[in-house]
């Protein structure tokens, strides 16, 4: 009997980034680079993908028409998501957290608020 209760767990989330633009934006494809493409399965598996309005969409893995990637999955509510020009050059963070699911959230930037220093008026005397 295993003591493992999670067993699906990865032992870390490996994660990586795309752009909204290109291939995401146009055709509504992610490339999954080579660094963590042994995270995905078998060509014609499925991934779960959550997008971070939490829509979940079903994508098959893509490993026969990929050139420089090592695979991709895509879906035509990738390209609808992606699709949205308020969003196009966004970047996100794709996490994979089982070997069949991943979601992708927007990488929030950092805005750094910068304070006016008061302006310290000469007098004239």
């Amino acid at each position: 009997m295993s003591t493992d209760s999670q067993p699906n767990k990865l032992p870390s989330q490996p994660a990586f980034t795309i752009t909204a633009q290109s291939a995401a934006h146009k055709q509504g494809v992610v490339n999954v680079p080579a660094s963590v493409d042994s995270y995905f399965g078998e060509h014609g598996k499925i991934v779960v993908v959550t997008l971070p309005n939490d829509q979940r969409v079903h994508c098959s893995i893509e490993r026969k028409k990929t050139s420089k990637h090592g695979a991709s999955f895509s879906h035509p509510s990738l390209k609808e998501y992606f699709g949205n020009k308020i969003q196009k050059d966004w970047e996100y963070r794709v996490k994979i957290s089982g070997m069949n699911s991943v979601s992708i959230r927007p990488i929030e930037t950092a805005t750094e608020v910068v304070e006016e220093a008061p302006k310290v008026e000469e007098s004239q005397e």
